[in-house]
This record gives structure tokens, sequence and C-alpha cells, in this order.
């Protein structure tokens, strides 16, 4: 039973720090290029703080770690993320739409890995919770890619 737990927390683990590791890969401290589109700054000032705020909360989600931390401190972490992703949602310029629209999807999937999560069942579910994980960094690095190039100070 030991055995088990440790297997899954790690798959959990490994996942959480391959999400991290993109998303950290996303923070680039190169100046990124001027938009063509002048408007975007003035009219996405609130979509850019909001899409700011997502990527905090999905690193905060990243750091999570069920086995030690509690399914009950991933499910917070989940409710931070989708209350962030609300708000990006609803806010989010006409640029930044496709990507958070794509962070949406595969967070979906993510809820969908967690559903009836518990500390007996984690080893049986991390490699789905892993899968989604993989997909939600994915589309998180996409949508930070854009925000580098549409948000000025990003």
């Amino acid at each position: 039973m030991r055995l088990q737990r440790r297997s899954g927390s790690a798959a959990a683990a490994l996942a959480a720090v391959a999400l991290l590791a993109v998303l950290t890969g996303c923070t680039s401290s190169s100046t990124p290029s001027q938009s063509s589109t002048p408007t975007m700054t003035t009219a996405s000032a609130a979509g850019c703080a909001d899409v700011t705020a997502l990527k905090s909360s999905l690193e905060t989600l990243t750091q999570v770690k069920p086995a030690q931390d509690g399914v009950a401190a991933l499910n917070t972490a989940i409710a931070d993320v989708k209350a962030s992703l609300a708000a990006a949602a609803a806010s989010a310029s006409s640029t930044l739409q496709p990507q958070v629209a794509q962070v949406k999807t595969a967070f979906a999937a993510l809820q969908t890995s967690v559903t009836g999560l518990t500390a007996d069942n984690l080893t049986q579910k991390a490699p789905s919770i892993a899968a989604a994980l993989t997909q939600l960094g994915s589309a998180t690095s996409a949508l930070a890619s854009t925000v580098a190039q549409n948000c000025p100070g990003s």
C-alpha cells in the first residue's frame, strides 16, 4: 500500500514539476516586439492583468503536492485557477481570446481528471492528471507567448 502511494505521489509530483518548467519557461526576460495594433495595449490592460493573475494561479497549482498537502489543497488551487480563468476569459481582448480558450479547454480536462479524487485513488488517477497537466502546460505556454507579444511589461 505504501509503495502504491509513493508511486502515485511521484507521478503527480513529476507532472507538477513538468508544468512548472513549462510555466517558468514562459517568463521571458527578452523584450517583446511591439504590437502592430496600438489599440491592443489600451483596450486590453485589464485583460493583460487578468491573464497575469491566471498565470500566477496556474503556478500555484503546480506547487501543490496532493500526497503531502492533501486533496483539499489541490481542490483549492483548482478553484483559484477557475476564478482567474473566468476573469481572464471575460476581459481578454480578441487577440488573447483564442489562447485563453485553449487554456480553458485544457483546464476543463484537468478538472475532469480530478473529479472524485481522493487520497485512496490518487495512484489510479495520476496518469490522467499528468496528461491533463501536460495539455494545460502547452496551452499556457501558447498564452504566455501571445501575452509577451501583446501586453507591454508582461
